[in-house]
Formats: structure tokens, sequence, C-alpha cells
């Protein structure tokens, strides 16, 4: 009787001393979790606009967008397949802009290879590309320029004029020696301006730059 009063007082201490240590590690998962849960709520509140590059600082200085509505973008493009070293993306929480991206390459040569790869799937429905092909591919407005080491291309909401975009690009510091332009009006046909064969309608394209800053010297 006394060894059976005895087994029956070991297991009741063991039975108490095991829930304790339940109740000890299943605090310590709930402390964990709240410190996590409020880590990435202080992230997710952070001010993005002081990460801004300093050619998006200009951007918006030039177009007047609010800097307060311009947020990273950091989601993944076709284009990074490519490893780009340099990536700048931004979208925008006003007027007709959506967004703007630029991607910067080593050499040439993978930029080149990076937008014709592209062009392979591009726009909405992944569609395939050559150079002057004039499809619908989105429901949004869209301008691509590339340059001999870099893509930019920007997104817009309603129609838009490419001409004053490609001078406010130049102004910004972009530079203004472009491979390729181009650019769709949303659900319309994408028009192209091929600069390494079709001079012609590049020089049109220069005349209509050479236009807007005349206009915009006489406003000052």
């Amino acid at each position: 009787m006394k060894n059976l009063l005895y087994l029956f007082t070991v297991l009741f201490i063991f039975s108490c001393s095991s829930e304790h240590e339940k109740v000890v590690k299943l605090d310590d998962i709930v402390s964990g979790s709240k410190e996590k849960k409020v880590e990435k709520d202080t992230i997710a509140f952070n001010d993005t606009t002081q990460k801004l590059s300093f050619f998006v600082n200009r951007l918006c200085d030039s177009l007047k967008i609010n800097k307060k509505t311009t947020f990273i973008d950091s989601s993944f493009d076709f284009p990074e397949r490519f490893h780009p070293i340099k990536i700048d993306k931004v979208t925008f929480n006003q007027g007709d802009l959506i967004s703007y991206k630029h991607w910067k390459w080593s050499d040439s040569a993978k930029a080149t290879q990076a937008f014709f790869n592209w062009l392979d799937q591009f726009g909405d429905h992944k569609t395939s590309l050559i150079v002057g092909d004039m499809k619908s591919v989105s429901k949004t407005g869209f301008m691509v320029l590339v340059q001999d080491k870099s893509i930019i291309s920007i997104d817009f909401a309603s129609t838009f004029k490419p001409e004053y975009f490609i001078h406010k690009l130049t102004n910004c510091g972009f530079g203004k020696h472009w491979k390729y332009i181009l650019y769709q009006q949303p659900s319309k046909k994408i028009y192209w301006i091929d600069c390494l064969s079709d001079t012609i309608n590049c020089e049109i394209y220069k005349s209509d730059i050479k236009e807007i800053k005349s206009k915009e010297k006489n406003k000052k």
C-alpha cells in the first residue's frame, strides 16, 4: 500500500512539472511572435521618400510630383533576370503617372540582351514582338527608352505626350542618345522610333523636343 501511494505521489509531481514547462514554452512563443509583429509593423510605416534616388528626386521636382505620394517599388520585373548593376523603380499615387523604372547594366551587350529577351514576352499577355511591330500589348499607356547601357520604362494611366517626357528625362540628366524608343497610348498600338536605322523619325523627334524647349523659354 505504501509503495502504491509513493508511486501516485511521484506521478503527480512529474505531471505538474511537465505542465509548468509547457506553459513556459508557450509564453516564450507568444512573446516572440509579438516582438516580430511589432518589428514588421515598424518597417511597414517607414518613410520611403527618404530612399528616393537622386534622379527620381529630380524627376519629381521637374514634373511637380509630391514625393510623399512616391513609393519605392520592390517588385520583380523581367529585365532583372539579366542582373543589372542598378535598379531604380518607384510607383506614383498622384496624377496620370503610374510608375517609373530604370535598369542599368555594366555594358551595352547585356542591356541589348535584356531588351530583346523582354520583347519576346512583352506586355499584359507576354506578346512576342520584333522591332517595328505595331501591336496593342497593354491597357495602360507606356513608354520604353533604350540607351547603350540602360532601359527606362514609364507607365501612364491616360494619354500622354512622349516628346514632353523625353525632354524632361533629358533635363534631369538621363542623356539623349537613345537606341530605341517605343510607346503606346492606353489600349492603342505601339509606335516605334528606331534611332539606329530610322534617322528620319529620330530627326522629327528631335525637332519636337527643340520646339518644346523654345516654348518653355518664351514662357520664362
